[in-house]
């Protein structure tokens, strides 16, 4: 008897372990957003964190700030537009020192630095796997993350960087409960996490999975699928949102209402707009005013908000008057109306948050740019070229036109590579004026005006601006870093930043130049005294 006891009690035991383990799954599961601290902004631009108090907890000091994820850090952007992660006492736990990251989720976060790869790191700021070939990736989601290639297909990889799913999709969004919307000739399905589809693309639109069914949208009328593809609630709506609470919000001849697991109204049509129900409450709009309704479809707290969000931890951010506060579920305030700027709810566009690749191989742009360089002359001009030679320069030749009296441009593009050319080229003029404005008058006193040319002026410095497209199109930092270097290799010296520019200024005959990061533009000059004059420095 008691051996027969001991045995009920041990599973007894192991029912309620494992309902505890189940219990706290579920209740991880899709909740990869810490809504504890919301991301605020001062009239100054500049963000901090605070809690459902309305209590500062992180001063305004940031440019921009994300939400905390589950993994207890947040994305922000520093004073200089640099990327770090901060935790929730707003210490650094990985400095500001990148271009852009995603969120970490499940540990991992993508980072990409100044002319570099997209690259997966870990809480400690570790590099775990570098993606070289990927042009856009997104956090991860259920273990999974998307990336992009230059051809603008979608793959998956995994935590350690392989790659899962190839990239052969047209479009992809994260993986949700075990499945993932992919996108083949403009039509959606869904795959599974080895890229097997389980539901073939053949949906104008389809929302994810939650509660075992899915919305989509046949061109005409929205209805619901399973898990397999199969209809199980015939199309017949305007519009259908997911489950939740074991409803889904309709819409009806231009009004919404609710529909239960069965297809069945259940709340009717009459609502303006209807959200998910979230802790038995739902957001619905009234006559441009937000409330909230329990599942019986009646006011638990009536619409006289500008706009409403969901409860979290039993209180919900609200505006009124332009401004945010929190409410209780009676709808009284707990906060104040009061903070301006805010970030409320995780953007739910139909495209995965992705950052992009900083990468870009200039060598070939830089190897025939620094064709035109020989000794002291470049592009066969040098301080000893007069304005008569240039017009018989066998590139720009009589295409170079005289704006004004100190300087002359060249606005036919010149390739270099694919997705690089010269599209404007100025020859500047300072030590001797291209041309001067003689009056003289006839013998009836009219006086006439003309341009008297000096062919023998000789150009001070080139400008050349570049024009960016394909792969280089928003590279114009990295490939301008690459002509930098280039110069700081052949010269020997590290150019000095100044008035927007990198500058080396040399002596005696020598070459100097001018290379901005700004206006996509470098100048070389033959007398670097001019090259200051160019600049105003």
């Amino acid at each position: 008897m008691k051996k027969r006891v001991l045995i009920y009690l041990v599973i007894a035991i192991g029912v309620i372990v494992v309902g505890i383990i189940f219990f706290f799954l579920l209740g991880k599961k899709g909740e990869a957003t810490d809504y504890s601290l919301i991301p605020v902004g001062n009239n100054d631009s500049r963000w901090g964190y605070i809690n459902r108090k309305g209590e500062y907890v992180i001063n305004p000091q940031f440019e921009d700030a994300d939400f905390f994820s589950e993994d207890g850090l947040a994305k922000i952007r520093s004073g200089d537009g640099k990327t770090g992660y901060i935790n929730k006492k707003g210490e650094f736990v990985i400095p500001a020192t990148y271009k852009n990251g995603t969120a970490f989720n499940e540990g991992l976060a993508f980072v990409v630095a100044d002319g570099g790869h997209l690259t997966c790191i870990d809480k400690k700021n570790d590099t775990k796997f570098v993606l070289k070939n990927a042009k856009y990736v997104s956090a991860f989601s259920e273990s999974l993350a998307i990336y992009v290639t230059e051809e603008n297909k979608y793959g998956f990889v995994d935590k350690t960087g392989k790659t899962v799913v190839n990239a052969q999709f047209e479009r992809a969004m994260p993986f949700n409960g075990g499945f993932a919307r992919i996108w083949q000739k403009g039509e959606v399905g869904f795959i599974d996490k080895t890229g097997k589809i389980t539901i073939n693309p053949q949906f104008s639109k389809v929302e994810n999975f939650s509660e075992g069914k899915a919305a989509f949208y046949n061109g005409r009328d929205w209805g619901y699928i399973d898990a397999k593809g199969k209809y199980i609630i015939n199309p017949q709506f305007d519009y259908a949102g997911k489950f939740s609470n074991g409803m889904a919000a309709i819409k009806q001849e231009r009004t919404y209402g609710y529909i239960n697991k069965e297809g069945k109204l259940v709340i009717n049509p009459q609502f303006d707009e209807a959200y998910s129900f979230s802790n038995g409450l739902a957001v619905v709009e009234s006559g441009n005013k937000y409330g909230y309704i329990n599942k019986d479809g009646k006011y638990v707290i009536k619409p006289q908000f500008e706009y409403a969000t969901e409860f979290h931890n039993g209180t919900a951010l609200v505006r009124s008057a332009y401004k945010w506060g929190f409410i209780n579920k009676k709808g009284q305030y707990v906060v104040n109306p009061q903070f301006v700027h805010i970030k409320y709810e995780i953007s739910t566009y139909d495209y995965p948050v992705v950052i992009e690749s900083d990468y870009y191989d200039a060598s070939q742009f830089v190897k025939k740019f620094f064709e035109r360089e020989a000794g002291n002359t470049f592009d066969g001009i040098n301080a000893a070229t007069t304005l008569e030679q240039l017009s018989n320069h066998p590139v720009y030749g009589a295409d170079v036109n005289a704006r004004e009296s100190y300087y002359a441009d060249f606005r036919r593009t010149i390739s270099l590579t694919n997705d690089i050319s010269i599209g404007n080229v100025t020859f500047y003029f300072y030590g001797k004026p291209i041309f001067e404005y003689v009056e003289t008058y006839n013998d009836w006193g009219y006086r006439n005006t003309t341009k008297k040319w000096n062919f023998t002026a000789t150009p001070d410095a080139i400008k050349y601006q570049f024009n960016m497209s394909g792969k280089a199109y928003e590279k114009h930092k990295v490939i301008m870093n690459a002509l930098k270097t280039e110069i700081e290799s052949r010269h020997g010296q590290t150019m000095k930043f100044s008035n927007n520019y990198f500058l080396l200024k040399q002596d005696g005959g020598k070459l100097s130049y001018a290379v901005s990061f700004v206006n996509n533009n470098i100048i070389v000059a033959f007398n670097k005294e001019y090259l200051e004059k160019i600049i105003g420095n």
